[in-house]
C-alpha cells in the first residue's frame, strides 16, 4: 500500500491522540471508546487507501484525495472531549501577560479606540472565511491540473491542522474572549450578522482550548504562501482576505497576539515539514503523487516557463 505524505501525517497524528487518550485514561471520560474511535477510523483509511490503489476509478481517487474535508472537522471536534481532561491547566493567564509584557497593554483593550459596527461586521466575515480559503485554492489547483502545487498546498495544510491541534494539548487556553472580559468596556457589536455567526461558530467548534498556537493565522498565512508559490492570479485577493483574518484574530477577541506569533511560527515549521517528507520520499524513491501521466500543463503557477514532458495525475 502506497501512501501519501499528508495519509502518513493524518495516521500519525491519529496513533499520537490515541496513545495519550491510553497514557490519561483515567482523567478521560469513555477513553476506551475514543480508543476504539481511533482504530476503527484509522482503518476506515487504511481501508480507502487499499481500496483507491486496487480499483482507480474516479471515485475512490477523489475520494482518497478529499477525506480531509471529513477527517479534519473530526478530529477538530474531538478535542472538546480530550484537552481538558488531559491537560487541565488553561494558560491563559501565562498569556495575558506576556502579551503585556510584550506591548504594554492589553490588545483587545487597546483596540476598543477603533471598535466600530461596520468593521467588526467586516472582521467577522473575514474570519469565517477560513474555513474555505484551503478549500478554494485547492479547487483552483486541482482545476488547472497543477498536481505539484496541489500536494504541497495538501501536505502542507493539513500537517499545520494537526501541529496545531497537538499544540492545544500542549498550551489549551481559551482566550481572550473568555479570560479578560472583565477589563473590556465596549461589547463588540457587528450590524446583522456578527452575533449569529459568533453563535453559529460557538455551537458548531463547542468550546474549545485553541487559541494557541493560532490555527487561523498560522493555516491562512500558509494558504497564502502556496498561492503566491502555486497560483499567483489568486494571491492579491487572498493577501486582502487573509491581512484583514489575522487583524481580526485580536480585534474579535479571539486570540492573544502571541497566539498569532506562535502560528506564524506554525506555518513556517508545517512548510518546512512538507518539504522534508517531499525530499525524504524522494530519497526513498517513494512517489510524491499517486503516479505520472501526460497531460496539459498546469495554468496560473507562478512558474510561467513552458511544461514539457510530463504533467501528474492523481
Amino acid at each position: 500500500m502506497r501512501l501519501h505524505a499528508q495519509d502518513v501525517v493524518t495516521l500519525s497524528y491519529l496513533c499520537c491522540v490515541a496513545c495519550l487518550i491510553g497514557i490519561f485514561h483515567q482523567r478521560v471520560e469513555n477513553a476506551w471508546f475514543h480508543l476504539l474511535l481511533h482504530a476503527a477510523w484509522i482503518g476506515a483509511l487504511a481501508g480507502l487507501f487499499w481500496k483507491s490503489q486496487r480499483t482507480p476509478t474516479r471515485f475512490w481517487g477523489h475520494l482518497r484525495t478529499w477525506y480531509h474535508l471529513v477527517s479534519i472537522p473530526l478530529a477538530f471536534r474531538e478535542l472538546h472531549y480530550l484537552v481538558h481532561p488531559i491537560n487541565p491547566r488553561d494558560l491563559d493567564s501565562v498569556f495575558v501577560h506576556w502579551d503585556l509584557a510584550l506591548l504594554g497593554v492589553h490588545p483587545t483593550v487597546w483596540l476598543e479606540r477603533i471598535t466600530h459596527p461596520i468593521l467588526t461586521e467586516y472582521l467577522q466575515l473575514v474570519y469565517t472565511t477560513f474555513y474555505f480559503l484551503p478549500i478554494v485554492l485547492g479547487i483552483l489547483l486541482w482545476r488547472d491540473r497543477h498536481w505539484e502545487g496541489f500536494q504541497a498546498a495538501m501536505v502542507g495544510v493539513v500537517t499545520a491542522f494537526y501541529l496545531s491541534y497537538l499544540g492545544y494539548f500542549a498550551f489549551p487556553a481559551l482566550g481572550p474572549r473568555f479570560e479578560i472580559p472583565h477589563l473590556q468596556t465596549r461589547p463588540l457589536e457587528g450590524l446583522w450578522l456578527t452575533n449569529w455567526i459568533r453563535e453559529s461558530l460557538d455551537g458548531l467548534e463547542l468550546i474549545q482550548r485553541d487559541a494557541f498556537p493560532s490555527g487561523h493565522v498560522g493555516i491562512s498565512l500558509l494558504v497564502l504562501y502556496y498561492a503566491w508559490r502555486h497560483c499567483r492570479r489568486a494571491f492579491l485577493p487572498y493577501l486582502l482576505v487573509v491581512g484583514s483574518l489575522v487583524f481580526s484574530t485580536v480585534y474579535l477577541r479571539y486570540h492573544y497576539v502571541v497566539d498569532v506569533l506562535a502560528g506564524v511560527i506554525l506555518a513556517l515549521v508545517s512548510g518546512w515539514l512538507a518539504e522534508f517528507l517531499r525530499g525524504l520520499m524522494e530519497r526513498e524513491g517513494l512517489p510524491w503523487v499517486l503516479r505520472q501521466g501526460t497531460g496539459r500543463r498546469h495554468r496560473g503557477s507562478g512558474d510561467q516557463s513552458p511544461q514539457r514532458g510530463k504533467s501528474y495525475t492523481l
